[in-house]
């Protein structure tokens, strides 16, 4: 399978590796949850941007944080699947994803990063589905789906991540910054939805 090899070098990682390329990701696909929050009147953005943002934190070595507690709040945040648009899926997968990065921040694990891969990968496959004529039939659909631009570059962005990770083999301020500048894009996520836009 084409997506073994792509995360055969998570495998090798060291923890705080798993955790920043899942801490990244998680940036990538948090304007989802961002705008849903906005558009349904939630008001509970700032609880998962203060986890994200601790998480960075930790990575840069400038701060500590008790990612239990943040895992707490997030699960807290978690909105009912009563809701089955489009949007509420998203935002659905990048709290996941969030928890998924926390955990990471504890006990790190291939696991958890690959996860958070996936879910980052589901959201520009659901995206382009949502957007690809009814008549394609399911290879047509698969081909579409994985040739798409922004597949493509998504998984660029994955691979242009661990590549960045591996080179680094100590966690530094200055290269967790660039990663995390790298990922918030201008706040426009993988499937080019920004705050900006709602």
């Amino acid at each position: 399978m084409y997506f073994d090899e792509l995360y055969a070098p998570l495998k090798g990682m060291q923890g705080w590796q798993q955790a920043a390329f899942s801490a990244a990701l998680c940036e990538r696909i948090f304007p989802h949850y961002a705008l849903y929050d906005s558009l349904v009147e939630t008001n509970q953005v700032s609880i998962a941007r203060t986890a994200l943002d601790q998480v960075w934190k930790q990575l840069s070595l400038r701060g500590n944080m008790n990612a239990e507690t943040q895992l707490t709040k997030i699960e807290s945040i978690v909105h009912g699947e009563e809701d089955e648009s489009f949007g509420a899926g998203l935002a659905f997968d990048a709290l996941v994803a969030l928890m998924a990065t926390l955990h990471c921040i504890d006990n790190p694990s291939f696991e958890d990063a690959a996860s958070v891969a996936h879910l980052s990968r589901e959201s520009v496959a659901k995206f382009v589905e949502l957007h690809a004529e009814d008549e394609l039939s399911d290879e047509e659909l698969i081909r579409h789906i994985s040739t798409h631009e922004l597949m493509v570059e998504e998984l660029t962005f994955q691979t242009d991540v661990m590549q960045l990770l591996i080179t680094q083999n100590v966690a530094k301020a200055a290269q967790i910054d660039q990663l995390k500048a790298m990922a918030m894009a201008n706040g426009v996520s993988n499937i080019g939805i920004s705050m900006s836009h709602g």
